[in-house]
């Protein structure tokens, strides 16, 4: 009698044990689930992007002049008011730099995939400020001859992408080995002060590495 007990102890002992196995498996699935759902991936876009190098985007040019078609781009035009106006352009901020009232102003980045992986430009620091691609801008002509709200141009605290071969504004964000981009950034409102002319720009470019591309760029300038 006692050896049954045993035997059906030490029975009962392995099912719990394999039960506490499976509830422990399909916990941490679905914790897996959860997390890569809610976005708390910094690249669930692209999971290897975390272990690329941060060198992997490499500016090839920029234009941040107080001028008049930035990198050639045509109706790419600041106003000429000795600055690049950010916080004091609030007011109408989304409107063109050249509208009677002035939005804030373009700067446009030329960079270039050196990685060969794929990445995707997530987010785009500027002086510690944060900008976002502006998903309505995808698949349209660029034209910043008149103020627009529908994606002619990317609003305030946004960017846009265009191929170094048309105007037409990039229906995503992903940059693939060697490709070479325009990035169109519109200013934030919220950076304070306005940006003055011949001061250093900190740009930090978020592709979905665990460390972002550093850049120092010159404001009133072009490379």
């Amino acid at each position: 009698m006692n050896m049954y007990l045993t035997k059906k102890r030490g029975l009962s002992e392995i099912i719990a044990t394999l039960l506490l196995l499976v509830i422990t498996i399909t916990g941490s699935a679905f914790l897996a689930l959860i997390v890569q759902g809610g976005g708390f991936s910094a690249s669930a876009s692209n999971p290897l992007a975390s272990a690329y190098p941060a060198y992997s985007i490499k500016m090839m040019g920029y234009d941040t002049r107080d001028a008049a078609n930035l990198l050639e781009i045509s109706s790419i035009d600041n106003k000429f008011d000795e600055k690049i106006c950010t916080a004091s352009c609030q007011g109408s901020a989304d409107n063109i730099p050249t509208d009677v009232a002035s939005g804030t102003e373009f700067i446009v980045l030329q960079i270039k995939n050196v990685s060969p992986n794929l990445v995707y430009i997530k987010s785009i620091q500027i002086n510690g400020m944060l900008h976002l691609w502006d998903e309505q801008t995808g698949g349209k002509l660029f034209d910043a001859s008149a103020s627009d709200l529908s994606g002619n141009y990317p609003l305030n605290g946004k960017f846009s992408i265009l191929q170094m071969s048309n105007l037409v504004q990039k229906s995503d964000n992903k940059l693939s080995e060697d490709e070479e981009i325009r990035l169109v950034l519109k200013l934030s409102k919220s950076i304070s002060p306005d940006i003055s002319l011949s001061k250093p720009i900190q740009v930090l470019i978020n592709f979905g590495s665990t460390r972002a591309t550093e850049l120092v760029i010159v404001s009133g300038d072009t490379k």
